[in-house]
């Protein structure tokens, strides 16, 4: 199943799993699969077997996580956990001391697809890797000025334009690495004071879309300078 953007009407087409016979054992391991014909699980479209043997001797262990590939749209995704990244942004720039940050920094979320992790029945279609902040110039694909959404925003007495960073990686060598943006306006000054909290920003936000964390522990609030990793 492609990666779709329900947003902009498009799909991105997968590549193709690796030519390498999935079961641990397969007794033709050591011979060349590039040279012979392989299949593909029909139900998940993931592993590839070189006889019916194999995938027969596999199948008690594929069976834990092969499914239908669930319908993996983007932008639909985005949309649903917007509130959450939104809090993950406020949080992380610190928006209530330091309003300033939100010109020199980007939330930027590394996403997987679930169906290549092989993780059981998947929840969501995507799996959050990373969530942390990135100054605007350490991004190479974002041509974005940081002022020029925030403008109008600040003649009204607001904050400005925050914007979270998604990428996609396809989970396959030769595979895509999409990008997405999301935008957030701050119309208003923020109000209360940061305080401490012994576990961070992007840990909870990162386990709440996961389905790790409880949504409740959001309602703490995190202090403590932005820290911009730098890219690798």
């Amino acid at each position: 199943m492609p990666v779709i953007d329900s947003l902009w009407g498009i799909a991105f087409k997968d590549s193709k799993p690796a030519k390498v016979c999935q079961w641990i054992d397969c007794p033709d391991a050591q011979i060349e699969y590039e040279k012979r014909k392989m299949k593909m699980c029909a139900r998940c479209n993931v592993v590839r077997y070189c006889s019916k043997s194999c995938q027969r001797l596999d199948w008690s262990e594929h069976k834990l996580y092969c499914q239908i590939p669930p319908i993996m749209d983007i932008a639909g995704w985005m949309a649903r956990h917007k509130s959450l990244f939104r809090w993950a942004l406020m949080e992380g720039l610190r928006l209530r001391s330091e309003p300033s940050n939100i010109f020199q920094y980007v939330l930027l979320v590394e996403l997987t697809r679930m169906d290549r992790l092989m993780k059981g029945i998947a929840p969501s279609p995507f799996f959050v890797e990373s969530m942390r902040l990135k100054k605007y110039s350490d991004i190479e694909e974002l041509i974005v000025d940081p002022y020029k959404g925030s403008q109008k925003i600040i003649e009204a007495g607001g904050i400005g334009q925050g914007i979270v960073v998604f990428k996609v990686s396809e989970g396959r060598p030769g595979g895509y690495a999409l990008f997405r943006l999301q935008y957030h306006d701050f119309h208003e000054k923020l109000a209360g004071e940061e305080s401490p909290s012994r576990t961070g920003w992007e840990k909870i936000a990162r386990g709440v879309v996961n389905g790790e964390i409880p949504i409740a522990l959001l309602s703490r609030r995190i202090e403590g300078p932005p820290n911009a990793a730098s890219s690798t």
